[in-house]
This record gives structure tokens, C-alpha cells and sequence, in this order.
């Protein structure tokens, strides 16, 4: 059975997103302080990542990839353009096993959550109340529980550090974005924002927004409770 969560979806709007922020951590900028006692000079860099900037996105992605998996966590990514707005909220339980998938699509209405466990596959349609369950669908936590299109918004993009910061415990390196090395290999030619590296490798969040005179596309990631997240049995799934 092709999974519909990890397909291309329409992305949701900014309204959602604060929305579905009491459900995916706190916002970004509280959950980061800064740390006096590092230094971007001092900071232990994963591999991947340097004081000037990303070094090999492919590392670093392999990195990050290496660090979530098996870990409790909750991720959200949302994507904002011109013409789709989504967001997709992925929580993982190492412990329990489970995987809650939580997609809304503001444009379109869609608000699907989807349920992984032992018991199998139950995706709920929370627009119309359908319910569809697949007990014997086999799946694998690294799947479900990952986001695709995280490299896209970091492809040539020109970062500096610029301070450390705590993140939930842990010490990392906030980046500026400054702009878009290479503009001949990718549709953009300017970007803004930042990105947020733990020293633990992966990557705690990161918003950007990126485009040219054509188009213009906001992408924020973010993963929050690393190692605390839980999955709780939803209330729209029968007992039986």
C-alpha cells in the first residue's frame, strides 16, 4: 500500500501552523537561550557542518538521519507558496512503537491523522470521519517517521554561525542565512532566514524562505521533546 503522508501534498497556511503548534513543541524562538559559556569558535561542529557553513549537505543530512532515528521525537515541516500550503506533524515512540502522522492541508480542507502500531495502519479522514484500516500493512518507523523535501531548502544555501544557543539541553549553533551560493544550479536566487544545528547532529530547526522574481517559497522544519516524545492510542480508533 503506498503511504498518501509521504506523497507530494498541498501545504498549509500560516494559521495552521500556530494551530498545530500546541501539538508539535514550542515555537522556536522559545526554546532557544543563548549560552554564554560557548562560542561559535569553540562549538563541536557534526559532521557535515562548519563555523562557515554547511560543508556537504548530503553529510549532514546523513547525520541528522543517523541521530533522530530510533529516538523519540516530534518533527513538523510545513511549506508555505503562492499556490499550496501545508503542514505534515510527525511524532515517534521508540519505546511504545508507535507513530502518529498528522496532515492538514488548509488550502484543500484535508486533515488526515494517521496511526502506526503493532495493531497495523489506521489513517482517519478528520473532515469527513472515514476511518480506513490496514492491520496487515507492514511499515518501518525510519519511514514513517522521516519528512522528505528537507534537503531542497538547504541546496546552496549560504549560512554563517552566528551565536550558540540551548535547545531543549542541548548546546547548539544558530546560522544566519544569508543567501544562495550557487543561483545556476538551483530555481533560487536569494534566501533569508536561519537554520539551528545541535552538537548531538541533528537539526533542531530551521526557516526559510527562498525564491526569485518568479516565486517565492516559505520552509520551516523543527523537531522538539528528543527523546521524551510519546504516542498516545487515539480517541477515534475502536478498541476492538
Amino acid at each position: 500500500m503506498v503511504d498518501p503522508l509521504r506523497d507530494t501534498l498541498p501545504a498549509v497556511t500560516l494559521v495552521v501552523v500556530v494551530l498545530l503548534a500546541g501539538c508539535s513543541g514550542l515555537p522556536a524562538a522559545d526554546r532557544q537561550n543563548p549560552t554564554p559559556e560557548s562560542t561559535v569558535e569553540s562549538f563541536s561542529y557534526p559532521s557535515g557542518w562548519s563555523q562557515d557553513g554547511i560543508t556537504d549537505l548530503s553529510v549532514a543530512l546523513e547525520t541528522h538521519d543517523a541521530t533522530v532515528n530510533n529516538t523519540s521525537r516530534r518533527s513538523r515541516l510545513s511549506i508555505t507558496d503562492e499556490d499550496s500550503n501545508r503542514t505534515v506533524v510527525r511524532t515517534v515512540d521508540a519505546d511504545a512503537g508507535t507513530v502518529s502522522v498528522r496532515w492538514i492541508d488548509a488550502e484543500f480542507g484535508g486533515d488526515i491523522h494517521a496511526y502506526y502500531s503493532a495493531e497495523g495502519v489506521f489513517e482517519y479522514d478528520r473532515t469527513t470521519g472515514e476511518l480506513d484500516r490496514n492491520p496487515d500493512e507492514n511499515w518501518t518507523q525510519a519511514r514513517v517517521g522521516s519528512h522528505e523535501r528537507l534537503q531542497r531548502p538547504l541546496s546552496e544555501l549560504d549560512v554563517n554561525a552566528t551565536e550558540t544557543v540551548t535547545v531543549e539541553g542541548t548546546t547548539a549553533v544558530r546560522y544566519d542565512v544569508t543567501g544562495i551560493e550557487d543561483s545556476v544550479s538551483v530555481p533560487a536566487d536569494n534566501a533569508t532566514g536561519h537554520v539551528v544545528v545541535t552538537e548531538k547532529g541533528y537539526i533542531a530547526e530551521y526557516d526559510i524562505r527562498r525564491g526569485n522574481d518568479g516565486f517565492t517559497r516559505q520552509t520551516r522544519y523543527e523537531v522538539s521533546e528528543f527523546g521524551t516524545a510519546t504516542v498516545t492510542r487515539p480517541e477515534w480508533l475502536p478498541d476492538e
